[in-house]
């Protein structure tokens, strides 16, 4: 949460930085990029188009110097020389595009980076121009996330057949379930319903009457003579 908050805080200073200069010199920044990279990564950050015979361009971070190429033109080609060596940073350049490369950041690279332009002949003097793009670094694994490419995402007709499929299968499964459960309630249900008819005869049928004598036929009874 901390560095959360502290990265906040940073993109808020540099933003309220970036919006008084803007005002004083009408020159902005394109736009803000953040890059959440590994330890040991390079990062590029982009100076502005070459411009001029005799110009400078100077490495920011965190609205300070921190490095710096002269650059001229010399029979078409492009020389430039730093003022000083620095250890993480070199000048980059392709196709008739400049930029630092910060080399192997680490923790201590953790910051915001842009690049200025400044003609110094011929005259007259203009105005530092910024690079296109103000790069923050944001280290992998302390103010980031891991930085993995993101997925294209699913067309809509397959989103559609995928959420299609899961809702037959679940369909299905409910179907099956609510089949055995009646089946069974059926089955037990039939059970009961013998026993209790089994029951009801039992109790019906009609019992022997207890002493049972044999039929003798017709005894007539001798008569007593006093």
């Amino acid at each position: 949460m901390m560095k959360v908050c502290w990265v906040f805080v940073i993109l808020m200073g540099f933003r309220i930085s970036d919006a008084a200069q803007c005002q004083s010199s009408y020159t902005c920044p394109d736009k803000l990029e953040m890059v959440c990279v590994p330890t040991g990564q390079d990062v590029f950050v982009p100076c502005p188009e070459l411009k001029g015979e005799i110009f400078q361009f100077n490495l920011f971070k965190n609205n300070e110097v921190i490095y710096n190429h002269s650059c001229h033109h010399d029979k078409g080609a492009l020389n430039c020389t730093p003022s000083y060596s620095r250890m993480g940073v070199d000048l980059h350049i392709k196709n008739k595009s400049v930029s630092f490369k910060l080399t192997g950041v680490n923790a201590s690279s953790h910051g915001a980076y842009r690049c200025m332009r400044t003609i110094t002949f011929p005259p007259p003097y203009i105005t530092p121009v910024p690079g296109a793009a103000l790069v923050v670094v944001l280290l992998e694994g302390h103010h980031c996330k891991t930085n993995k490419p993101i997925e294209d995402p699913k067309p809509p007709e397959r989103q559609i057949s995928d959420f299609l499929w899961i809702w037959i299968l679940g369909l299905v499964s409910v179907i099956i379930y609510s089949v055995i459960i009646t089946t069974l309630a059926l089955f037990f249900w039939v059970k009961l319903r013998r026993t209790d008819s089994q029951n009801d005869y039992m109790n019906t049928k009609p019992r022997a009457p207890r002493g049972h004598k044999r039929n003798r036929g017709v005894q007539n009874p001798a008569p007593r003579y006093f």
